[in-house]
């Protein structure tokens, strides 16, 4: 199992993820309507936050190191990998999430998921010449509050 502080900065589904500095961004819009009345004025009204939306950019590299400096001993791939089947596997359910800033796990839909190949050359290359395919990502996430 991950631990924070250890060898991830989040918990997703039970998987320890390094997030890409600068990446995340925590929005939380409160559920309100404004309309105008007949006689002009404005009627507001406030129902108060609604669920908590989290985006980030999860570091699938090869040879990342915990915070101790040792090797994860995960490729890219690997963590690649992990991602996309949680993302696959949780459509019409939830997971579970856990950051640094929240002390419990907060139960999640895994809502978007894009990434981005860092280096393609040099993993054709890889493959070309009979190396094991090892690429790195950068994968964008999206979850919001179940």
């Amino acid at each position: 199992m991950a631990t924070i502080g250890y060898d991830a900065e989040i918990v997703l589904d039970n998987q320890g993820y390094l997030i890409k500095p600068g990446s995340y961004l925590m929005r939380q819009l409160r559920i309100r309507k404004a309309t105008i009345r007949a006689d002009g004025g404005e009627a507001y009204v406030d129902l108060g936050p609604g669920k908590r939306v989290w985006s980030m950019v999860i570091l699938c590299l090869n040879d990342l190191l915990r915070y101790d400096g040792t090797l994860t001993g995960l490729t890219g791939q690997q963590y690649r990998d992990a991602l996309r089947t949680s993302y696959l596997n949780s459509t019409g359910s939830t997971i579970l999430y856990s950051d640094p800033i929240n002390a419990t796990a907060v139960a999640v839909h895994f809502d978007q998921y894009s990434e981005q190949i860092l280096d393609l050359h040099s993993q054709v290359v890889a493959l070309a010449t009979g190396s094991s395919l090892a690429a790195s990502y950068q994968v964008a996430i999206e979850l919001v509050e179940a």
